[in-house]
């Protein structure tokens, strides 16, 4: 086996393997830029050698006890560890999946694979090294379903089995590497398979009980039998709208997707898995009636909050997600005015001023949860869609080139042209004023002018 960086960087001796995933990615067909090194001799000093001999630098992290040195250069960069065990055979066998247990030689460029890894690779398999994987690092329950995202692979039966009966482990594990395994799973264009198969062997409930109580609240007709359901279903849906290309999207849909990063995507995943938890703690539901759970979006967003929170999310990713959730129903409340044939344009434009540029964010996450629990041939679908679209259209077209020039008046002409002290009555008046500044295409000073002057009659009316 042939590595893919010069000869004369890593020193052609015996004790110096290439391991783990630098190995599997180069079995794949993928060339690394980052390569783990196991050596049998002190790795500060094979650091060192190393770095001198690439002209890069060594940067010490880790904990007390289980230090890695990096050793970073132009091209590349070299995670060093000392061998765990007597030998590399041990050191492998000490891993998490096989497909991770591999290394090279690099004296003699053999490949050494006591775990079946590169047969398992062949085979698209993830299967554990042996029955105390999970028990040694609990976050590896995790990172089964991480890996079978990223690589599109399958987890095979036994490790499938030991994952459940190991699932309430996961409590053991630190919340920063459960957050960061979630974060790569949700990164994938195909985290909703590795979610239901989570929810199968149990570990997506033990990371989140609040999942759970979905199962007992039960749908009405044409709609998933419970919220669970109804919720999962909403995920794969805003899934393929991520990222399906057989789903032909309007321009204005269009141009979104194209905005959309990676990090944007995953929160809003978080937001679709999230929207629902509070629904359980405020339904009342009479027999024959249809459940009610008034404030669910606001309860619901407060527990997601503190779900981000435990999971040590930053406090932008934790903003993100609560607000989404917390107005995730409004663009529902305008597509029903809509339908009673009102006017819904202003809607629109007061939709943008309460979320600004998490408008568009929210009208797809409302298109995905409206088709999340409605049947597939429901004729609403086709209309909200639309409907989502345009408010999409209008976004793009008209309220955000609008709101990036001031209104033609601020809080200080207020105060100066009309004596005004700021008050309740004066935030209304401000709010008018950049309404009207969004609705109109040039609003003008006299005109901003004249609908103060309006507002304060109606006042003393």
């Amino acid at each position: 086996m042939i590595l893919p960086i010069e000869t004369n960087v890593l020193p052609q001796k015996k004790g110096v393997y290439v391991v783990g995933g630098s190995i599997r990615d180069l079995l794949c067909g993928r060339t690394p830029i980052d390569y783990d090194l196991a050596v049998t001799y002190a790795p500060d000093r094979f650091a060192r050698s190393l770095a001198s001999r690439t002209g890069g630098h060594v940067v010490e992290f880790g904990k007390h006890g289980h230090t890695i040195l990096r050793v970073v250069t132009g091209d590349y960069y070299f995670d060093i560890m000392p061998l765990n065990g007597v030998s590399i055979e041990d050191d492998l066998h000490r891993r998490d999946f096989t497909i991770n247990a591999m290394a090279l030689e690099v004296s003699s460029g053999n490949l050494i694979d006591p775990a079946g890894g590169r047969q398992d690779l062949a085979a698209k398999n993830i299967r554990m090294v042996d029955r105390n994987v999970f028990r040694n690092d609990p976050v590896r329950l995790i990172r089964a379903y991480r890996m079978a995202a990223t690589f599109d692979f399958a987890i095979d039966k036994d490790t499938q089995a030991a994952i459940s009966q190991d699932a309430d482990l996961i409590r053991k594990s630190a919340a920063e590497r459960i957050r960061e395994e979630l974060f790569k799973i949700l990164k994938s264009a195909g985290s909703h398979t590795q979610l239901t198969h989570m929810a199968q062997s149990g570990l997506l409930f033990r990371l989140f009980p609040e999942l759970l109580q979905l199962k007992n609240c039960r749908q009405g007709d044409n709609q998933p039998a419970n919220l669970y359901g109804q919720t999962l279903a909403a995920y794969g849906h805003l899934e393929k709208l991520l990222y399906s290309r057989d789903l032909a999207l309007p321009e204005p849909a269009d141009r979104l997707m194209a905005d959309i990063d990676t990090a944007r995507a995953v929160l809003l995943k978080w937001a679709v898995l999230l929207q629902n938890i509070g629904q359980p703690s405020v339904r009342t539901e009479a027999a024959g009636e249809t459940p009610h759970c008034n404030g669910h979006a606001a309860h619901s967003a407060t527990m997601a909050r503190r779900i981000c929170q435990k999971l040590r999310f930053s406090r932008r990713q934790s903003d993100t997600i609560e607000f989404i959730i917390r107005h995730h129903l409004e663009p529902f409340f305008l597509f029903n005015t809509r339908q009673n044939k009102a006017p819904v344009d202003r809607a629109f434009i007061q939709l943008f001023m309460r979320c600004g540029d998490r408008t568009p964010d929210i009208l797809l996450h409302a298109l995905a949860g409206f088709w999340g629990r409605k049947a597939q041939e429901d004729p609403s679908k086709k209309g909200f869609f639309e409907f989502v679209t345009e408010g999409i259209d209008c976004y793009y077209s008209t309220l955000r080139p609008r709101a990036s020039t001031p209104p033609p008046l601020n809080g200080n002409d207020l105060i100066k042209d009309f004596g005004l002290k700021p008050s309740a009555a004066f935030k209304q008046i401000l709010n008018a004023i950049e309404e009207e500044h969004l609705a109109r295409k040039n609003l003008t000073r006299q005109q901003a002018l004249e609908l103060v002057e309006i507002l304060l009659n109606r006042e003393q009316t």
